[in-house]
């Protein structure tokens, strides 16, 4: 027998403990949380800013279309997924982040000038499937990994429920860092050039980058390089000038100015055809525009900038309302009087009212907007300016300031969709606080009549003024017939006291060569056409018609989709493609 012994056996039980595995510790714990955070804060933070990304190209409501729903689709398919891919993907997968978000804008450059071809539909969630949806599908995944060290059993839950906290708080941290991001970025996008579009992106990818380090990061160069040398859309000189000289081989556009601000993509454009023109355009939207005084141009007789808009200068025919007033009072001149314009664009109708001596107010949201109207539009420096919320603003001086506007007017439409917090009934009630006793109010709309949301806002606006009427700014098409679709611009000039007199105290008076000012623009469109008036019936709510208060927007909201699709299609005929594309 050898003198060697043979090592007893441990036993079973004692051998099978030793095979599990050891419990990470709170350090590694608290370290692997961290990064998931971080992770999940970083893909929250990115879904805001690829639909900033995509607004200038579709719009910000069509960009939005299919957004949360393929957010949702996405990260169920990464919780689903992840135990299947660790047979299949690296454990390193989190190295791959920053080389898609790196990607990103080069993939949305290139995809850019087929979004004709792509659609409003389907087209941004393409994009977005290419670009924002592998980020978060990658965050998602290795947010998971890193929580697995987390054990799901020390929560006090169901035994049913404890497989899925971790999931679904992954998913709502996600979820409620997008919508905060959302509502805080456009207070400073712009501000900085980290701050802007494609800089987002790359300060996301960067922050990924340095959360996970790796070699991997190489695959990103090419990426980087283009960018930051060879991308139109970031926000340097060298991308300026690329972008001008893009715009005119293609259409013969120049780009005077750009620069992203809180309400969009704000920039100046100039045609430079035989009949010339120049715009504001914020995001896919037209804030206005001019023609341009060309030889051609002169030749017709046209001999100063005119607006490309004809509702601009009908909403400043509010001047030419016949005002209401006992035979023994002296009516009061324009010079003595004050005017509030919520919403700038280029300035038209202010520029009139300014020019004819009027104390004007302009209230005005974004501060790029006032500063292009006034350096590119001639936008007159004598008018108090209130870069602010005009809902803040109206709130405040309602009460404090009653009768102090004799006109009023309200031109806030972009986008497809009108800020719906501008046409509730208390919005409009302070309005009529504002308004003198023989104050008038001009309010541009853009809608179909045939639906409801149109009817609601026109029911809503007569709820608080006693008497409206409508004007089109332009005839009805030839083939147009009573219950076709009708989309158009629209001006409901309302007073605020009509002595009983109902739509009949609202009579015009014809315009005189001083309002006129020379203008080819104004001589066609400044007095409202009887034929283009619109025959609407008014319905108040104690009459069965539907009136809108701050709580219930949800009701005109609904309706945004479809005229931002509308009005989407629309932009694409009024300047070609590639320009909407280039930015």
């Amino acid at each position: 027998m050898s003198s060697r012994q043979k090592t007893p056996k441990k036993p079973k039980a004692a051998k099978e403990a030793g095979k599990q595995p050891r419990q990470p510790s709170t350090t590694t714990v608290l370290k692997n949380v961290g990064r998931a955070a971080a992770l999940l804060l970083l893909a929250g933070i990115a879904s805001p800013v690829s639909q900033l990304n995509l607004s200038p190209v579709y719009g910000s409501i069509p960009a939005s279309l299919h957004h949360q729903r393929a957010m949702t689709v996405t990260a169920i398919a990464a919780m689903i997924a992840r135990g299947s891919l660790k047979r299949y993907v690296p454990s390193t997968i989190s190295e791959y982040i920053a080389v898609v978000a790196y990607w990103s804008p080069v993939i949305q450059f290139l995809l850019f000038p087929y979004s004709g071809k792509l659609g409003v539909d389907y087209g941004p969630l393409l994009i977005e499937g290419l670009t924002y949806l592998p980020l978060l599908f990658l965050s998602i995944v290795a947010a998971g990994d890193l929580l697995d060290c987390i054990d799901p059993s020390q929560f006090n839950l169901p035994s049913s429920l404890k497989e899925i906290v971790i999931p679904t708080a992954s998913y709502i941290t996600v979820s409620t860092t997008s919508k905060l991001a959302s509502a805080n970025i456009p207070s400073f996008v712009g501000n900085h050039l980290y701050f802007t579009r494609v800089g987002f992106q790359m300060l996301i990818a960067s922050a990924s980058a340095v959360l996970n380090p790796s070699k991997i990061i190489l695959l990103a160069f090419p990426a980087i390089l283009h960018s930051l040398w060879a991308n139109p859309h970031f926000p340097s000189e060298t991308a300026f000038q690329k972008a001008n000289a893009t715009l005119w081989d293609a259409q013969k556009y120049t780009l005077l100015a750009r620069q992203e601000s809180l309400t969009g993509y704000v920039s100046i454009l100039e045609s430079n055809a035989e009949t010339g023109f120049r715009v504001m355009r914020c995001d896919h939207s037209l804030l206005g525009g001019e023609w341009l005084v060309t030889p051609s141009a002169y030749e017709k007789g046209q001999r100063q900038r005119e607006t490309i808009f004809s509702v601009f200068v009908l909403l400043e025919a509010v001047r030419l309302v016949k005002p209401i007033v006992p035979h023994h009072e002296e009516v009061v001149p324009d010079s003595k009087k004050s005017a509030l314009v919520i919403g700038l664009g280029i300035g038209t109708a202010p520029n009139a009212l300014i020019t004819h001596g009027i104390n004007t107010t302009i209230v005005e949201l974004d501060p790029v907007v006032h500063h292009y109207a006034t350096k590119y539009f001639n936008l007159k420096p004598n008018h108090t300016a209130v870069i602010d919320d005009a809902v803040a603003y109206v709130a405040d001086k309602a009460p404090t300031n009653p009768g102090s506007f004799d006109y009023i007017i309200h031109d806030v439409f972009t986008g497809g969709a009108e800020p719906v917090q501008l046409f509730t009934s208390e919005f409009l009630q302070g309005l009529h606080a504002l308004l003198s006793n023989d104050g008038v109010v001009a309010i541009n709309y853009a809608g179909d009549m045939s639906l409801g949301s149109t009817r609601l806002v026109l029911n809503t606006i007569h709820s608080v003024f006693p008497a409206c009427r409508l004007f089109r700014d332009s005839p009805p098409s030839a083939t147009w017939k009573p219950g076709d679709s009708d989309f158009i611009n629209m001006v409901v000039f309302c007073v605020k006291d009509d002595n009983g007199k109902g739509k009949d105290a609202i009579k015009f008076r014809k315009a005189k060569p001083e309002d006129i000012m020379n203008s080819l623009a104004r001589r066609s469109y400044l007095e409202p056409k009887p034929q283009w008036e619109i025959k609407y019936d008014f319905v108040e709510e104690k009459n069965g018609g539907k009136i809108m208060g701050r709580n219930d927007v949800g009701e005109l909201e609904k309706w945004h989709e479809q005229s931002a699709v509308n009005h989407w299609k629309v932009m694409r005929t009024v300047l070609p493609e590639s320009v909407w594309e280039m930015w």
